[in-house]
């Protein structure tokens, strides 16, 4: 195993409850997991605890609780120790006081998670769904954990009302409705839109949280190796791991950047490609408002680009489905109570969003590949690494297989923290293949 995987010190891991009263359970803890999704809107995590105590019915433990987290690993300290990041408690599960000693599993989850519960979006909100975002994460969740640069801005707006939606389900309602400020304004009319007078790119916002707070960024910022919205990461700040077989040398600092095991868990499925539109689809869009129809054509192949992962020239669409309509849309637009009279390019309902998000989330979603890695606690999903593995030739490795490795988006991350072992598993998804 690697250093990284071996080094594990909790400096601090302390509860406190409703009374403020804090107690040190540092001692008490055999295991921590610390969890990030993209598809979900708050981090979790969860403690295994064993004392010789009850430590649920003596603290009390009823839900609420603070939990902060401070453990030294090989690769950094991970901390949750600010008022910003702090954990609290919602769940105790698995309760067993059998052998002179009380084992527990605490759930842990993010502030914002159980203020959701609480608030809804009453009012009508307008303008640029990037600014509503934030409006929400201040106004309804009450935070501010989350940067400038972290809430990417849409170059279209939508005017609605939230209908006493809980602030999640709203912020997760609006991500396929948003286009990337990248993809280029739209066509300012609004009303007479065309295939030709929309913007070109792809549509398709993630809304979700990680160790640095929460994001909206667009698919198209994902998966750009040069970070569309801040222009931050490249190459060399990617961090890339790769397979080689088992890790022998425990001493030896390049170990820390190999992959202890993977497994491939899904791949391109044509079936589903073309049940969901992915290469081609067609939008039949009434303005309600003019009552005029307007036909939208969709085809990847014109829209993607270079905003993928891999670096192949084009995405490779079958012969013969590059163009064949295989999904086929009918949409309404909202104008009237919420658009002044006439009608504005700001009611929120731009006729290809829906076509193209729904392509551009099944193509991001079509590969995803599950690696085991020493730990590494400066990852977050949202970030890209590159993967290497070793193509096979008569049962051997010979040289790196150019098309299963490559650059990846982390889908979904698990921070394992032990005395025994120290690791991060990831689910990685990417849209297209190629590494050279």
């Amino acid at each position: 195993m690697s250093q990284a995987t071996q080094t594990y010190q909790p400096r601090e891991i302390v509860i406190v409850s409703a009374s403020g009263n804090g107690f040190d359970i540092t001692n008490s803890v055999l295991s921590v997991d610390y969890f990030e999704n993209i598809l979900e809107s708050s981090v979790t995590a969860t403690l295994i605890v064993s004392n010789a105590y009850s430590l649920v019915s003596q603290l009390p433990i009823r839900g609420g609780e603070k939990v902060y987290l401070d453990i030294v690993t090989g690769s950094g300290d991970f901390t949750l120790n600010d008022e910003k990041k702090v954990l609290y408690v919602y769940k105790v599960s698995g309760i067993d006081s059998e052998r002179m000693a009380e084992n527990s599993k605490i759930h842990l989850v993010s502030r914002e998670f159980l203020t959701n519960e609480t608030s809804r979006c009453e009012k009508k909100y307008t303008g640029k769904i990037s600014g509503t975002v934030k409006s929400i994460l201040k106004e309804k969740l009450l935070t501010d954990k989350f940067e400038d640069k972290n809430i990417e801005e849409t170059s279209n707006s939508y005017a609605f009302i939230g209908n006493m939606k809980k602030p999640f389900h709203t912020l997760q309602w609006l991500c396929p409705k948003s286009i990337s400020k990248s993809a280029g304004e739209l066509d300012p009319s609004g009303e007479k839109a065309t295939e030709q007078g929309l913007s070109k790119g792809t549509s398709g916002f993630l809304f979700y949280e990680n160790i640095e707070g929460f994001n909206f960024r667009s698919i198209d910022s994902l998966v750009s190796k040069e970070r569309i919205q801040n222009s931050e990461a490249n190459d060399e700040t990617i961090f890339t791991y790769s397979y080689t077989g088992k890790v022998i040398e425990s001493n030896n600092p390049q170990n820390n950047f190999k992959i202890l095991n993977f497994v491939v868990d899904k791949n391109i499925d044509l079936r589903k490609a073309l049940r969901m539109g992915t290469y081609s689809n067609k939008t039949y869009f009434y303005n309600t408002n003019t009552h005029e129809v307007s036909i939208y054509n969709y085809h990847l192949s014109e829209e993607i680009k270079n905003k993928k992962l891999g670096t192949q020239d084009k995405i490779d669409v079958p012969e013969g489905f590059e163009k064949a309509y295989s999904r086929v849309l009918v949409r309404t637009s909202d104008h009237g109570i919420m658009s002044p009279a006439g009608g504005t390019a700001t009611s929120g309902r731009d006729i290809s969003d829906m076509a193209k998000s729904y392509a551009r989330y099944n193509l991001l979603f079509s590969q995803a590949l599950n690696i085991l890695i020493p730990c590494n606690v400066k990852l977050k999903v949202g970030d890209i690494i590159k993967c290497e593995f070793q193509s096979l030739e008569s049962g051997s490795s010979r040289e790196v297989d150019s098309e299963s490795s490559g650059y990846y988006v982390i889908r979904e991350l698990r921070h394992h923290f032990s005395p025994q072992q120290n690791t991060t598993s990831l689910k990685l998804m990417r849209d297209s293949y190629g590494l050279y």
